[in-house]
């Protein structure tokens, strides 16, 4: 009859645990009472660890109650022996990211999901490692980039999975954002991330398979994060200097659809660039009415849609 090692398991620790209990309970074990609990965690832990041996190591389950039991052996035994200090629970956090490795590597193609709880807990190991000597800007800049580390794993397990690299992307790109919020350039953290998701669209438009599309969201965000830069640096300080930031918008919003309109031959893209392009030539002579323009532009494309709706349709 073949042996339900499962159940076997549970119930001596079961029994066993429930045991302690009760003869601590009744004041037969009075003393060293954390020690005991301590061997008690490292015999779950080796009977976890034998059990997974005794499954031909392919049954990696078993070594959630070898590693969780043997983390808390270990914190056990770090806290009596005085040691008080956040890393200690780096253990137990070892002693998940365990199964969830040997998972991955027993079958790298249907265990590829373990990727990121493993990426998970390594992470909050590194955390409580580094809680008590680290500033919290780097414990947060660690975070969304083990995130990220996770994600791009599961890619390069598998590079079909597009969608998981570009969430390590956007982690990536969050990681910095708690490094540069603690220094004095912390402001420029906006147009650096406005660059950074520009970026995906610029290459899908670069691509063999280009999509013509991906040019207006790269151009947009490009000039925005310019212009925030600008702002940022001082450059940009009063009224004046605002109409020629209205010039360098409309200026550059111009930009990408030019390109469509020359490189991508899109005959409605002609239209908009001719009128961001005048917007732009009117921002920098006007100047000293900079606030007025773009009202004046929008009623001014009011009118010319209104025309073009009146005017007689050729038969």
């Amino acid at each position: 009859m073949k042996m339900n090692r499962s159940g076997l398991f549970w119930g001596i620790l079961l029994i066993g645990a429930g045991g302690i209990a009760l003869a601590q309970q009744l004041g037969y074990i009075g003393t060293n009472t954390d020690r005991t609990w301590t061997w008690v965690f490292v015999l779950i832990s080796l009977m976890g660890l034998v059990s997974y041996a005794l499954s031909g190591w392919n049954q990696w389950g078993w070594l959630f109650p070898a590693g969780v039991f043997g983390g808390l052996a270990v914190t056990s035994w770090l806290s009596l022996s005085g040691v008080n200090k956040a890393a200690i629970a780096a253990p137990l956090f070892i002693g998940l990211l365990i199964p969830f490795a040997a998972a991955y590597l027993m079958d790298r193609v249907r265990n590829w999901w373990a990727l990121i709880p493993g990426g998970v807990m390594l992470f909050l190991a590194l955390t409580v490692l580094l809680a008590d000597t680290a500033h919290s800007e780097l414990i947060g800049t660690l975070v969304l980039f083990m995130m990220g580390l996770s994600f791009l794993l599961v890619y390069f397990n598998n590079r079909t999975r597009t969608w998981a690299l570009l969430v390590a992307y956007i982690f990536g790109v969050l990681s910095i954002a708690p490094a540069m919020g603690s220094g004095a350039n912390g402001a420029y953290y906006g147009p650096i991330f406005l660059f950074a998701v520009a970026l995906p669209f610029f290459l899908l438009y670069f691509r063999p398979d280009a999509k013509w599309w991906a040019i207006i969201p790269a151009g947009v965000l490009t000039v925005i994060a310019i212009i925030a830069a600008l702002a940022i640096a001082g450059l940009i300080r009063n009224e004046n200097q605002g109409g020629y930031a209205n010039a360098l918008l409309t200026g550059g919003l111009a930009i990408p659809f030019a390109v469509l309109w020359l490189r991508n031959e899109k005959a409605w893209a002609k239209v908009v660039t001719i009128v961001l392009a005048l917007i732009a030539v009117a921002s920098v002579f006007l100047v000293s009415y900079s606030q007025i323009v773009w009202p004046v532009a929008i009623i001014l494309g009011g009118i010319y849609l209104l025309y073009t709706a009146m005017r007689p349709k050729a038969v």
